[in-house]
């Protein structure tokens, strides 16, 4: 017998699988359909569904003479190739491959990829692409990684290494640099490792390597590295985070490689009496003890390591101070905005206007999301414990999502700004108007009293017809302000809309969104549940005609969970983990 969380996931690439083939169905794509036929038939097997008519259709196809996927390219293996030898038995290792993956790290010069099943050769395909002046090493490998979305792999002398679920059996992990880099994969019976050669990543401009000659050495230990050490800066050649220090009312953090969006997470909340503006830096300084940052106005700033390869920047005040930050490649500028000048201050008397101060320029992002904030007005959506409104809920978290977004330099619209009810079929409007690229309708979940001390946790939909009881219900609570729109005419534009390509990227983004919400607030509560990423007929999704998805933030009826979703810091991580997906979904696909 499967785990109930295993059974979750093959439900759901079920799902997917089926609706991929609709698609390649439609698009009279012959070879996409035979792929997912095989995926449905192994897949139906193993959740004991009736899949005769599927294997028929799969001989009918494989019978019109359509050709195999092209075998994967091989590279030179260090060791041995070891082969499965359970490969005939019912629980092979091909079937066992849709739930595999159980992690996925880096070590020196190697990503290693560990599985909980035996695998081999075919189980990997490697290619390379050349995107001048971007090389892209590029492997394929059959299974599934549940933490795919928050996982993250650096390897020092390497620009950046992408790690997604590419197919619901496919992971892929992409390696890019501007050199042509030199990798080579070895397979065992439950691994796979990943090597870079060292002296394709060993030169580098930003990386420090130490002369070998005594003369050379010497010269090191008396001469500064650079003009910045001469500045009495703490300098680290060997760590991805260089140096940092102020400069006037600014922070700046330099790397010794490039950083992206998705490696610097901010969130900005009320502790006790203080405001804190925090910055979580992916990578290593070593000097985070001996360094001290201070900012005229700034009561106190204070670096640490958090956890074994993340860096801490805390920027504490006893006001709400505005902080505005810009990544741009191997920096990182954080400007910090002075309190405004009270009444009771001596003032200037000549006639000469003060000087405003500049804010950095913010980084502009050719992206046009909508946000819409569920319920609203007359439509209180679910009611907690203490009269906790849903539509409060929601509108908080969107407005905080928001702020967050546009900081980050996207173009943002809200549906509702305020506390007024507009109809959930022209919800989507405004986003087909401003030809958003996303659409992300934000809601809080419910259940009746007797369950409600049982039932918590966050889980996000993309548009699909609901498959199981769960689905229904959630769909059936957020579409009751609407429902009598659904005629029959309705349904088939629903219907409809399902063909369309958007279905697949909507998902892309729900796994995106689900595993960015996570990360941002088990970073404070661990006790949040993954509900998981689900499909379900949710008629504000409808008209969208873009990448849309549904985000249920928790369960308003469920006493804890409830208490944290009134609370504003728990509204602002929230947001912090959607605007993190977003983040993540874009650097996947531009």
């Amino acid at each position: 017998m499967f785990a109930n969380g295993i059974i979750s996931d093959l439900m759901q690439q079920y799902r997917t699988a089926k609706m991929d083939y609709l698609k390649a169905l439609i698009e009279k794509d012959e070879q996409g359909k035979i792929e997912q036929l095989k995926k449905i038939i192994v897949l139906g097997e193993q959740l004991n569904k009736d899949v005769t008519p599927d294997k028929k259709k799969l001989e009918i196809l494989e019978a019109r003479g359509n050709k195999n996927p092209t075998p994967p390219r091989k590279l030179e293996s260090a060791t041995p190739i070891v082969q499965n030898s359970k490969s005939s038995s019912s629980s092979s290792s091909s079937n066992d491959l849709y739930y595999s993956i159980k992690s996925v790290y880096t070590s020196n010069n190697t990503v290693i990829v560990d599985f909980n099943v035996d695998i081999n050769e075919k189980d990997i395909r490697f290619f390379e692409l050349n995107q001048n002046p971007i090389h892209k090493d590029v492997f394929d490998i059959n299974g599934y990684f549940k933490d795919a979305g928050p996982t993250k792999l650096a390897i020092n002398g390497i620009d950046r290494i992408a790690i997604g679920q590419y197919k619901p059996d496919v992971l892929r992990i992409v390696l890019s640099d501007k050199k042509n880099l030199n990798t080579s994969y070895t397979v065992s019976k439950n691994q796979i490792i990943i090597s870079v050669n060292e002296a394709s990543i060993k030169k580098d401009e930003d990386i420090y390597t130490p002369s070998k000659t005594n003369n050379e050495v010497s010269k090191t230990n008396e001469v500064p590295a650079s003009n910045e050490n001469s500045a009495g800066q703490n300098i680290d050649l060997e760590n991805p985070i260089r140096s940092m220090e102020t400069q006037g009312d600014k922070i700046l953090v330099k790397f010794n490689k490039s950083y992206y969006k998705r490696d610097v997470q901010f969130v900005r909340y009320k502790n006790a009496s203080n405001y804190e503006n925090v910055f979580n830096i992916k990578g290593k300084y070593k000097y985070t003890g001996p360094t001290k940052l201070t900012i005229d106005g700034v009561d106190k700033i204070v670096v640490s390591d958090s956890g074994s390869n993340e860096v801490k920047i805390r920027i504490i005040n006893n006001y709400n101070q505005k902080v505005n930050y810009v990544l741009n490649d191997k920096e990182l500028t954080i400007t910090t905005f002075p309190k405004d000048q009270g009444s009771n201050k001596t003032k200037d008397t000549t006639n000469t206007k003060p000087t405003a101060i500049a804010a950095p320029q913010p980084r502009i992002i050719n992206k046009t999301i909508v946000i819409d904030p569920g319920h609203g007005g007359d439509d209180a959506g679910a009611v907690g414990p203490n009269k906790r409104y849903e539509k409060v809920i929601n509108l908080n978290v969107s407005k905080n999502l928001y702020s967050i977004l546009k900081q980050r330099g996207y173009k943002v619209y809200l549906t509702r700004s305020n506390d007024t009810f507009i109809k959930v079929m022209n919800r989507t409007v405004l986003a087909n108007e401003k030809n958003a690229d996303l659409f992300i309708s934000v809601h809080t979940n419910s259940v009746p009293k007797e369950k409600a001390h049982e039932i918590s946790g966050i889980e996000t939909f993309f548009l699909s017809p609901a498959r199981n009881e769960r689905a229904k219900r959630v769909a059936a609570l957020e579409n009751k302000s609407d429902i009598r729109e659904m005629s029959n005419s309705s349904k088939d534009v629903f219907l409809e809309s399902l063909n369309r390509p958007r279905i697949t990227a909507s998902h892309k983004l729900a796994i995106d969104v689900q595993a960015g919400i996570l990360q941002s607030t088990r970073s404070k509560y661990k006790d949040i549940n993954d509900s998981g990423v689900r499909e379900g007929p949710f008629w504000v999704l409808v008209g969208a005609q873009m990448p849309s998805i549904l985000v249920e933030l928790g369960y308003v009826s469920h006493p804890t969970e409830s208490k944290r979703l009134y609370d504003k810091s728990y509204q602002q991580l929230l947001a912090n983990g959607i605007a993190n997906g977003v983040d993540s979904y874009f650097s996947k696909n531009p």
